[in-house]
């Protein structure tokens, strides 16, 4: 509640005039008073919806950005998913491609004949391991020996021998399929006398022997049966491994069943596809193709010799570059075809305009300097070839000399030494190949370099 104003009584000594007066300025003070009042309510609700109006706008502007930062998140996330499965895709089809070639067909045999070792052997293991009991029986009952002998505790490694050898001629078998070979008869025949051998053995151990008991017609047939599962189940498993590598031997993984040639890994597409830039052409090398075909079309083709006259091929002439020319009597350009520039028609003389440098005093710096273009190995065989003319170097000038007239390392200067020979050998056949057969050169003292007579 704000304070009001000192209200006092009006003096009862003032006159009406007065009174009326007074009372109005109060009344005009007290109206002062409310609209303030009433304008500082006004302001201050004003305000406050200010503020609520920046708040929500706040609110807005990061609802906004929360939604720009969920869309732009959701857009990578199914771009990458994109990029991925497409990846995956292009994976997938490289993947198929190869497993159809040649290549793969060979290495997924390869692959067959070891997991056929690697599943059926410990099979092959196993039986082995059944029959140990009876081909020990079966052998000390041969020998004679019992517990007490040293024979007997020897005759327990007798089935491990006979089924290790036949393993390891199915090893070997495999591996010189695998190389293209072929084992022997004979070590086929070894494995057949192995397995016959601990078959025969299990059976001598189920027949009974001596006085005992009363054996029922069908206890004889069953304990055979039971020692011969082993030796047996062995034999089995060995002709099994035997079937299913020749099998792998007899396939051809370069041809299908129809006889086709299966396609090989370099005659098949396995690249990538080109995006979009690499395979569109822009326009401006579109619009200079012909421009450039044009060109190309206007380039004289260069001569091919010996040329044929008449039926008789004249000798090739291979010509030495030439050297500098008189001034007088070679080409000319600039100010010295002055003859050729008055024979033409007169140009009205242009008025030159002399513009001013900004940067004249300046020193060119290192790097905008033109950089002299290395010479190649050819332009430093013409240097040699133009040296031996001017009579600097002889024809058969060593590594040392090549080196010393050209500036070069002595690597180098080797390689231009052999290649200038190879020049010298190249136009030497050239001129055996142009002459007749049954003609020799009439002048011995021809000298084929620079391609004029000495």
């Amino acid at each position: 509640m704000k304070p009001r104003v000192n209200e006092r009584q009006p003096s009862p000594d003032l006159s009406p005039d007065e009174l009326a007066g007074e009372l109005k300025r109060r009344r005009e003070l007290q109206d002062a008073q409310r609209s303030d009042e009433l304008a500082r309510l006004r302001a201050e609700a004003g305000h406050k919806r200010a503020r609520a109006d920046v708040a929500e706008e706040s609110r807005l502007a990061e609802l906004a950005r929360v939604e720009r930062e969920a869309d732009v998140r959701a857009e990578a996330e199914l771009a990458r998913m994109y990029r991925d499965f497409r990846a995956a895709g292009e994976r997938t089809r490289i993947r198929s491609l190869m497993a159809r070639s040649g290549e793969a067909r060979a290495l997924s045999l390869d692959r067959l004949r070891s997991r056929n070792l690697a599943i059926l052997v410990p099979f092959l293991i196993g039986f082995g391991i059944w029959s140990t009991t009876g081909v020990q029986q079966g052998a000390a009952r041969l020998m004679s020996v019992t517990s007490g002998s040293p024979v007997w505790w020897v005759l327990w490694g007798l089935e491990a021998l006979l089924i290790g050898t036949v393993c390891w001629i199915i090893i070997v078998r495999a591996r010189l399929a695998t190389s293209g070979g072929q084992l022997s008869d004979s070590a086929e025949k070894i494995g057949i006398g192995c397995l016959t051998t601990s078959i025969f053995l299990n059976l001598i151990a189920a027949v009974p022997v001596g006085a005992g008991p009363h054996v029922s017609g069908w206890a004889l047939p069953g304990a055979m049966f039971a020692h011969a599962i082993g030796p047996i189940g062995a034999a089995v498993v060995a002709h099994l491994i035997g079937v299913i590598d020749r099998s792998i031997t007899d396939a051809d993984p370069w041809h299908d069943k129809d006889g086709q040639e299966v396609p090989r890994l370099a005659a098949m597409d396995l690249r990538p596809p080109a995006s979009a830039t690499e395979t569109s052409t822009p326009e401006s090398a579109s619009k200079s193709t012909p421009d450039s075909d044009t060109e190309s079309a206007d380039k004289p083709t260069a001569a091919m010799w010996p040329i044929p006259r008449e039926g008789r091929p004249t000798l090739p002439i291979i010509a030495r570059p030439a050297a500098a020319q008189d001034p007088e009597t070679g080409l000319r350009t600039g100010d010295d075809r002055r003859g050729e520039r008055e024979a033409k028609a007169p140009r009205e003389p242009r008025p030159k305009v002399r513009r001013p440098r900004p940067n004249k005093g300046v020193p060119v710096p290192e790097s905008a300097k033109p950089t002299p273009r290395p010479l190649t190995d050819a332009d430093h065989v013409e240097r040699l070839v133009s040296a031996i003319d001017k009579g600097e170097v002889p024809e058969s000038a060593s590594i040392r000399q090549v080196q010393g007239a050209l500036g070069l390392g002595f690597d180098r200067a080797r390689r231009i030494q052999n290649l200038y020979r190879a020049r010298l050998a190249e136009m030497d056949r050239q001129i055996s190949e142009s002459l007749p057969k049954s003609a020799a050169p009439t002048r011995p003292d021809l000298s084929v370099v620079g391609g004029a007579p000495r």
